[in-house]
Protein backbone atom coordinates (compact mmCIF):
# COMPACT_ATOMS: atom_id res chain seq x y z
CA UNK A 1 0.00 0.00 0.00
CA UNK A 2 1.50 3.38 -0.73
CA UNK A 3 2.46 6.38 2.32
CA UNK A 4 -0.48 8.52 1.35
CA UNK A 5 -2.77 5.58 0.95
CA UNK A 6 -2.10 3.93 4.07
CA UNK A 7 -1.82 7.51 5.51
CA UNK A 8 -5.79 8.24 4.35
CA UNK A 9 -6.98 5.03 5.37
CA UNK A 10 -5.16 5.55 9.03
CA UNK A 11 -6.50 8.92 9.37
CA UNK A 12 -9.92 7.96 8.12
CA UNK A 13 -10.04 4.87 10.81
CA UNK A 14 -9.26 7.31 13.41
CA UNK A 15 -12.35 9.44 12.78
CA UNK A 16 -14.61 6.47 12.38
CA UNK A 17 -13.50 5.43 15.68
CA UNK A 18 -14.35 8.96 17.07
CA UNK A 19 -17.47 9.02 15.54
CA UNK A 20 -18.46 5.93 16.94
CA UNK A 21 -17.22 7.41 20.32
CA UNK A 22 -19.46 10.18 19.75
CA UNK A 23 -22.62 8.40 19.18
CA UNK A 24 -21.64 6.01 21.91
CA UNK A 25 -21.91 8.86 24.29
CA UNK A 26 -24.65 10.13 22.60
CA UNK A 27 -26.12 6.80 23.27
CA UNK A 28 -25.89 6.81 26.53
CA UNK A 29 -27.52 10.08 27.37
CA UNK A 30 -30.32 8.43 25.08
CA UNK A 31 -30.76 6.02 27.30
CA UNK A 32 -30.67 7.91 30.95
CA UNK A 33 -33.29 10.02 29.31
CA UNK A 34 -35.29 6.44 28.23
CA UNK A 35 -34.55 5.47 31.86
CA UNK A 36 -36.08 8.66 33.32
CA UNK A 37 -39.05 8.93 31.30
CA UNK A 38 -40.42 5.27 31.89
CA UNK A 39 -39.50 5.66 35.63
CA UNK A 40 -41.68 9.31 35.22
CA UNK A 41 -44.76 7.34 33.97
CA UNK A 42 -44.49 4.45 36.29
CA UNK A 43 -43.10 1.99 34.04
CA UNK A 44 -40.38 -0.23 35.35
CA UNK A 45 -36.92 0.32 34.16
CA UNK A 46 -33.48 -0.28 34.86
CA UNK A 47 -30.52 1.67 33.41
CA UNK A 48 -28.66 -1.04 32.43
CA UNK A 49 -31.49 -2.47 30.32
CA UNK A 50 -31.92 1.00 28.63
CA UNK A 51 -28.07 1.41 27.97
CA UNK A 52 -28.11 -2.77 26.79
CA UNK A 53 -30.83 -1.01 23.97
CA UNK A 54 -28.41 1.56 23.11
CA UNK A 55 -24.63 1.26 23.34
CA UNK A 56 -24.45 -1.77 21.35
CA UNK A 57 -26.84 -0.30 18.09
CA UNK A 58 -25.18 3.03 18.45
CA UNK A 59 -21.37 1.26 18.76
CA UNK A 60 -22.47 -1.30 15.52
CA UNK A 61 -24.18 2.54 13.67
CA UNK A 62 -21.45 4.14 14.62
CA UNK A 63 -18.22 1.70 12.99
CA UNK A 64 -21.05 1.04 9.93
CA UNK A 65 -22.41 4.67 9.59
CA UNK A 66 -19.24 6.82 10.27
CA UNK A 67 -17.43 4.27 7.90
CA UNK A 68 -19.89 4.82 5.24
CA UNK A 69 -19.56 8.07 5.11
CA UNK A 70 -15.85 8.96 5.40
CA UNK A 71 -14.87 6.08 3.12
CA UNK A 72 -17.68 6.24 0.73
CA UNK A 73 -19.81 9.32 0.68
CA UNK A 74 -18.08 12.63 1.85
CA UNK A 75 -15.52 12.74 -1.23
CA UNK A 76 -18.75 12.57 -3.44
CA UNK A 77 -20.70 15.43 -1.15
CA UNK A 78 -17.68 17.27 -0.47
CA UNK A 79 -18.41 20.08 -3.04
CA UNK A 80 -22.14 20.25 -2.42
CA UNK A 81 -23.54 22.73 -0.03
CA UNK A 82 -24.72 21.47 3.26
CA UNK A 83 -27.97 21.54 3.46
CA UNK A 84 -27.91 19.51 0.07
CA UNK A 85 -25.94 16.95 1.57
CA UNK A 86 -28.06 16.63 4.31
CA UNK A 87 -31.04 16.62 2.37
CA UNK A 88 -29.86 13.68 0.44
CA UNK A 89 -28.35 11.92 4.02
CA UNK A 90 -32.23 12.11 5.25
CA UNK A 91 -33.57 10.59 2.09
CA UNK A 92 -31.13 7.51 2.41
CA UNK A 93 -31.99 7.51 6.13
CA UNK A 94 -36.00 6.99 5.94
CA UNK A 95 -34.92 4.06 3.80
CA UNK A 96 -32.76 2.91 6.53
CA UNK A 97 -34.62 3.42 8.80
CA UNK A 98 -38.11 1.64 6.94
CA UNK A 99 -35.69 -1.33 6.28
CA UNK A 100 -34.68 -1.62 10.29
CA UNK A 101 -37.46 -0.39 12.08
CA UNK A 102 -40.36 -1.49 10.18
CA UNK A 103 -39.85 -3.94 7.22
CA UNK A 104 -37.58 -6.38 9.57
CA UNK A 105 -39.55 -6.08 12.28
CA UNK A 106 -42.76 -6.74 10.28
CA UNK A 107 -41.23 -9.42 8.19
CA UNK A 108 -40.28 -11.18 12.02
CA UNK A 109 -43.08 -11.07 13.80
CA UNK A 110 -45.84 -10.62 11.30
CA UNK A 111 -49.13 -10.59 13.53
CA UNK A 112 -51.81 -10.19 12.66
CA UNK A 113 -50.55 -10.20 8.79
CA UNK A 114 -47.24 -9.12 7.17
CA UNK A 115 -49.00 -6.35 5.61
CA UNK A 116 -50.52 -4.68 7.93
CA UNK A 117 -47.52 -4.91 10.93
CA UNK A 118 -45.83 -3.16 8.00
CA UNK A 119 -48.12 -0.15 7.90
CA UNK A 120 -48.51 -0.51 11.86
CA UNK A 121 -44.97 -0.07 12.11
CA UNK A 122 -44.04 2.43 9.63
CA UNK A 123 -46.42 4.85 10.78
CA UNK A 124 -45.92 4.72 14.92
CA UNK A 125 -44.17 7.21 16.97
CA UNK A 126 -41.60 4.55 17.43
CA UNK A 127 -40.46 4.97 14.13
CA UNK A 128 -40.71 8.24 13.61
CA UNK A 129 -38.79 8.92 16.88
CA UNK A 130 -35.72 6.38 15.66
CA UNK A 131 -35.62 8.19 12.31
CA UNK A 132 -35.06 12.12 14.01
CA UNK A 133 -32.79 11.03 16.26
CA UNK A 134 -30.37 8.96 13.67
CA UNK A 135 -30.59 11.67 10.85
CA UNK A 136 -29.98 14.26 13.89
CA UNK A 137 -27.52 12.51 14.76
CA UNK A 138 -25.97 11.82 11.49
CA UNK A 139 -26.27 15.26 10.46
CA UNK A 140 -24.44 16.70 13.09
CA UNK A 141 -21.62 14.22 12.47
CA UNK A 142 -21.18 15.58 9.12
CA UNK A 143 -21.37 19.05 10.19
CA UNK A 144 -18.61 18.19 12.48
CA UNK A 145 -16.72 16.78 9.87
CA UNK A 146 -17.45 19.61 7.49
CA UNK A 147 -16.29 22.25 10.49
CA UNK A 148 -13.19 19.76 10.93
CA UNK A 149 -11.90 20.44 7.15
CA UNK A 150 -13.45 24.24 7.66
CA UNK A 151 -10.35 24.85 10.32
CA UNK A 152 -8.00 22.04 9.62
CA UNK A 153 -6.39 19.40 11.61
CA UNK A 154 -5.55 22.00 14.40
CA UNK A 155 -9.17 22.91 15.03
CA UNK A 156 -9.87 20.79 18.01
CA UNK A 157 -7.93 23.64 19.20
CA UNK A 158 -10.08 26.30 18.61
CA UNK A 159 -13.31 24.52 21.27
CA UNK A 160 -10.49 24.07 23.61
CA UNK A 161 -9.07 27.44 23.56
CA UNK A 162 -5.45 25.82 23.71
CA UNK A 163 -4.44 29.45 21.68
CA UNK A 164 -6.58 31.49 23.84
CA UNK A 165 -3.13 32.88 25.02
CA UNK A 166 0.10 33.19 23.13
CA UNK A 167 2.62 30.57 22.84
CA UNK A 168 5.83 29.65 21.83
CA UNK A 169 6.42 27.01 19.54
CA UNK A 170 8.69 25.18 16.96
CA UNK A 171 6.80 25.04 14.06
CA UNK A 172 7.62 23.71 10.41
CA UNK A 173 6.53 25.98 7.46
CA UNK A 174 6.07 25.15 3.95
CA UNK A 175 4.97 28.06 1.44
CA UNK A 176 3.72 27.13 -1.84
CA UNK A 177 3.20 29.02 -4.97
CA UNK A 178 1.76 28.38 -8.32
CA UNK A 179 4.77 29.33 -11.17
CA UNK A 180 3.55 32.11 -13.93
CA UNK A 181 0.69 32.75 -12.33
CA UNK A 182 0.21 36.40 -13.45
CA UNK A 183 0.77 35.43 -17.28
CA UNK A 184 -1.70 32.43 -16.83
CA UNK A 185 -4.84 34.32 -15.05
CA UNK A 186 -4.13 36.92 -18.09
CA UNK A 187 -4.18 34.26 -20.88
CA UNK A 188 -7.33 32.92 -19.61
CA UNK A 189 -9.36 35.34 -17.63
CA UNK A 190 -10.07 36.23 -13.97
CA UNK A 191 -13.66 33.54 -13.92
CA UNK A 192 -11.07 30.57 -15.13
CA UNK A 193 -8.03 31.37 -13.24
CA UNK A 194 -10.41 31.19 -10.00
CA UNK A 195 -11.55 27.96 -11.06
CA UNK A 196 -8.34 26.22 -11.65
CA UNK A 197 -7.45 27.61 -7.98
CA UNK A 198 -10.60 26.34 -6.81
CA UNK A 199 -9.55 22.90 -8.56
CA UNK A 200 -5.75 22.93 -7.70
CA UNK A 201 -6.60 23.61 -4.06
CA UNK A 202 -9.17 20.84 -3.79
CA UNK A 203 -6.50 18.50 -5.04
CA UNK A 204 -3.47 19.50 -3.07
CA UNK A 205 -6.29 19.40 -0.14
CA UNK A 206 -5.90 15.45 0.80
CA UNK A 207 -2.15 15.48 0.69
CA UNK A 208 -1.59 18.13 3.02
CA UNK A 209 -4.32 16.80 5.42
CA UNK A 210 -2.92 13.04 5.40
CA UNK A 211 0.62 14.53 6.19
CA UNK A 212 -1.16 16.26 9.25
CA UNK A 213 -0.38 19.30 7.96
CA UNK A 214 -2.44 22.49 8.69
CA UNK A 215 -3.45 25.19 6.02
CA UNK A 216 -2.17 28.66 7.37
CA UNK A 217 -3.03 30.86 4.69
CA UNK A 218 -4.61 31.29 1.42
CA UNK A 219 -3.46 33.78 -0.48
CA UNK A 220 -4.27 34.41 -4.00
CA UNK A 221 -1.91 31.41 -5.84
CA UNK A 222 -0.17 31.09 -2.70
CA UNK A 223 -1.17 28.51 0.47
CA UNK A 224 0.92 28.42 3.46
CA UNK A 225 0.80 25.11 5.41
CA UNK A 226 2.09 24.58 9.10
CA UNK A 227 3.29 21.24 11.37
CA UNK A 228 4.70 21.23 14.83
CA UNK A 229 7.51 20.20 14.58
CA UNK A 230 7.40 16.81 15.60
CA UNK A 231 4.60 16.05 13.21
CA UNK A 232 6.57 17.69 10.45
CA UNK A 233 9.58 15.98 10.92
CA UNK A 234 7.82 12.00 12.05
CA UNK A 235 8.36 10.25 9.00
CA UNK A 236 9.43 13.74 7.41
CA UNK A 237 5.52 14.23 6.60
CA UNK A 238 6.24 17.81 5.75
CA UNK A 239 8.62 16.72 2.87
CA UNK A 240 6.16 13.65 1.94
CA UNK A 241 3.35 16.14 1.54
CA UNK A 242 5.01 18.43 -1.22
CA UNK A 243 6.30 15.08 -2.80
CA UNK A 244 2.10 13.81 -2.96
CA UNK A 245 1.44 17.51 -3.91
CA UNK A 246 3.45 17.03 -7.15
CA UNK A 247 2.66 13.66 -8.07
CA UNK A 248 -0.88 14.52 -7.59
CA UNK A 249 -0.29 17.33 -9.86
CA UNK A 250 1.54 15.55 -12.71
CA UNK A 251 -1.33 12.56 -12.27
CA UNK A 252 -4.07 15.42 -13.00
CA UNK A 253 -1.73 16.91 -15.80
CA UNK A 254 -3.83 16.19 -18.81
CA UNK A 255 -7.15 16.74 -17.05
CA UNK A 256 -5.98 20.62 -16.50
CA UNK A 257 -4.41 20.68 -20.32
CA UNK A 258 -7.55 19.71 -21.49
CA UNK A 259 -9.54 22.43 -19.25
CA UNK A 260 -7.19 25.41 -19.27
CA UNK A 261 -4.54 24.79 -21.69
CA UNK A 262 -2.02 24.11 -19.04
CA UNK A 263 -1.00 21.88 -16.42
CA UNK A 264 0.26 24.19 -13.41
CA UNK A 265 3.18 23.53 -11.08
CA UNK A 266 4.19 24.68 -7.85
CA UNK A 267 7.63 25.91 -6.10
CA UNK A 268 7.85 25.53 -2.42
CA UNK A 269 10.22 26.51 0.69
CA UNK A 270 10.61 25.53 3.65
CA UNK A 271 11.91 26.56 7.18
CA UNK A 272 11.42 26.04 10.69
CA UNK A 273 12.08 28.02 14.00
CA UNK A 274 10.04 29.37 17.20
CA UNK A 275 7.03 31.27 16.63
CA UNK A 276 4.32 32.85 18.72
CA UNK A 277 1.21 31.32 18.18
CA UNK A 278 -2.12 32.85 19.24
CA UNK A 279 -5.39 33.78 18.71
CA UNK A 280 -6.74 37.50 17.20
CA UNK A 281 -10.37 38.85 16.73
CA UNK A 282 -13.25 38.59 18.79
CA UNK A 283 -15.14 38.05 15.25
CA UNK A 284 -13.85 35.63 13.05
CA UNK A 285 -11.06 34.86 14.79
CA UNK A 286 -7.68 33.87 13.17
CA UNK A 287 -5.21 31.70 14.91
CA UNK A 288 -1.66 33.78 13.61
CA UNK A 289 1.92 32.84 13.67
CA UNK A 290 4.34 35.49 14.21
CA UNK A 291 8.07 34.72 13.74
CA UNK A 292 10.70 35.23 11.99
CA UNK A 293 10.64 31.90 10.55
CA UNK A 294 7.74 32.55 8.76
CA UNK A 295 8.99 35.49 6.63
CA UNK A 296 11.84 33.76 5.84
CA UNK A 297 10.37 30.69 4.66
CA UNK A 298 8.33 32.67 2.21
CA UNK A 299 11.63 34.38 0.85
CA UNK A 300 13.08 30.83 0.48
CA UNK A 301 10.28 29.75 -1.70
CA UNK A 302 11.24 33.57 -3.65
CA UNK A 303 14.39 31.70 -4.45
CA UNK A 304 13.06 28.82 -6.23
CA UNK A 305 12.69 30.55 -9.64
CA UNK A 306 16.26 32.30 -9.04
CA UNK A 307 18.16 28.86 -9.18
CA UNK A 308 15.63 26.70 -11.43
CA UNK A 309 14.29 24.23 -8.87
CA UNK A 310 11.02 23.75 -7.72
CA UNK A 311 11.81 23.50 -3.76
CA UNK A 312 14.14 24.72 -1.27
CA UNK A 313 14.55 23.68 1.99
CA UNK A 314 16.65 25.75 4.89
CA UNK A 315 19.78 24.13 6.32
CA UNK A 316 18.72 24.09 9.45
CA UNK A 317 15.05 22.13 8.75
CA UNK A 318 17.36 19.86 6.92
CA UNK A 319 19.65 18.82 9.66
CA UNK A 320 16.60 17.80 11.47
CA UNK A 321 14.85 16.23 8.80
CA UNK A 322 17.85 13.27 9.19
CA UNK A 323 16.24 12.26 5.78
CA UNK A 324 17.31 8.73 4.49
CA UNK A 325 19.53 7.50 1.38
CA UNK A 326 16.08 7.33 -0.36
CA UNK A 327 15.46 11.13 -0.73
CA UNK A 328 18.77 12.76 -3.03
CA UNK A 329 19.27 16.01 -2.20
CA UNK A 330 21.65 18.68 -3.72
CA UNK A 331 23.39 21.52 -1.95
CA UNK A 332 22.02 25.35 -3.80
CA UNK A 333 24.45 27.09 -1.77
CA UNK A 334 24.67 30.32 0.30
CA UNK A 335 21.54 32.98 -0.04
CA UNK A 336 21.03 36.53 0.99
CA UNK A 337 17.12 37.03 2.04
CA UNK A 338 15.39 39.84 2.43
CA UNK A 339 15.71 41.05 6.24
CA UNK A 340 18.02 38.56 7.07
CA UNK A 341 21.71 39.47 8.34
CA UNK A 342 23.54 36.60 7.86
CA UNK A 343 22.78 34.08 4.34
CA UNK A 344 21.30 30.89 4.67
CA UNK A 345 22.34 27.59 3.39
CA UNK A 346 19.73 25.94 1.34
CA UNK A 347 19.23 22.83 -0.26
CA UNK A 348 17.05 20.96 -3.05
CA UNK A 349 15.35 18.16 -3.09
CA UNK A 350 15.89 16.84 -7.02
CA UNK A 351 13.87 14.85 -9.15
CA UNK A 352 14.81 11.11 -10.13
CA UNK A 353 16.38 12.26 -13.69
CA UNK A 354 18.81 14.79 -11.77
CA UNK A 355 22.29 14.12 -10.76
CA UNK A 356 21.83 13.33 -6.87
CA UNK A 357 23.52 13.87 -3.84
CA UNK A 358 22.30 10.85 -1.46
CA UNK A 359 21.62 11.65 2.33
CA UNK A 360 24.83 10.17 3.83
CA UNK A 361 26.97 12.41 1.31
CA UNK A 362 24.85 15.56 2.37
CA UNK A 363 25.44 14.16 5.97
CA UNK A 364 29.10 14.50 5.67
CA UNK A 365 28.84 17.87 3.85
CA UNK A 366 26.68 19.19 7.03
CA UNK A 367 29.35 17.52 9.44
CA UNK A 368 32.30 19.79 7.62
CA UNK A 369 30.06 23.13 7.97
Amino acid sequence: MQPQMLARTRLRSQRVLRITLAWVIMGCIAALFDHASLLYHGTASTLEERLNERVLLALVAGIFGGGTYLFVLRDRWRSLPYTRALGIMAALMTAVIFCFSALVPAALNPQPAFGSALVERLFSLHTLANYLYWTMLMGGTMLMVRLNDQYGNGGLNYLTGFYHEPRQEMRIFMFLDMRSSTTIAERIGHVQYFQLLNELYADITDPILYSRGEIYQYVGDEISVSWSLRRGVGKQRCIRCFMDIRSKLQGRAKHYEDRYGMAPTFKAGFHYGQVTTGEVGLVKKERIYSGDVVNTAAHIQNQCNTHGVDNLISQDLLEVLRLPSSYAVREIGSADLKGKRNAIRLWTLVHADAPPVRAEEHTTSLQNV
